[in-house]
């Protein structure tokens, strides 16, 4: 596809939404639109190698609370480690001896080009943690079986976490193992 015109439609405080004109390879326009969001890091912190520390905060779209993993959005030109590292410590309070990066993910590609960057935080040390002006969050800890027990009954709901738990369970087999 190639891109033929872009025009803005929308600008809020975290994102654009653009109408895209597309042609496709047989010479038809059409139609697109699509929510242009400078990205986000996201956080597993690990306690220890068994206990994975979520956040419950209310969601807008979901309209309600959910289970999730810490994350925020990137400030402009921010590199996703040090975004990662900033809001791991505002939302939970703890610094990260060691951040890191296992995978990054497009959360909903056919409206959206956001990029999420998913990290692995261990070595924790504890802080105070620093809110934004609008964020009521409660941080719990659970155990690799009180998380699969959760995302069997279908509790976690958020996709990122749900993403990162997914290949902690997949591709980080020693993790879950009670220290």
């Amino acid at each position: 596809m190639i891109q033929k015109n872009r025009e803005l439609i929308y600008e809020g405080r975290l994102f654009k939404v653009m109408g895209v004109t597309l042609q496709t390879p047989e010479g038809k326009d059409v139609r697109r639109d699509v929510i242009e969001h400078p990205g986000a890091a996201c956080i597993v912190p690990m306690l220890d190698k068994d206990t994975v520390l979520l956040i419950e905060q209310w969601r807008i779209g979901a309209k309600k609370s959910l289970w999730e993993i810490p994350a925020g959005t990137l400030d402009p030109g921010e590199d996703p480690l040090a975004c990662a590292a900033r809001e791991l410590k505002e939302e939970t309070g703890y610094t990260a001896g060691k951040l890191e990066h296992l995978f990054t993910m497009y959360p909903s590609p056919g409206i959206l080009d956001e990029k999420m960057h998913i990290f692995l935080a261990t070595d924790l040390r504890p802080g105070k943690t620093n809110f934004d002006e609008d964020e009521q969050i409660t941080a719990k800890p659970f155990s690799f079986r009180d998380l699969r027990i959760q995302l069997k009954a279908n509790n976690i709901k958020d996709g990122k976490t749900i993403a990162a738990l997914g290949y902690l369970f997949t591709f980080k087999p020693w993790l879950g193992e009670a220290t």
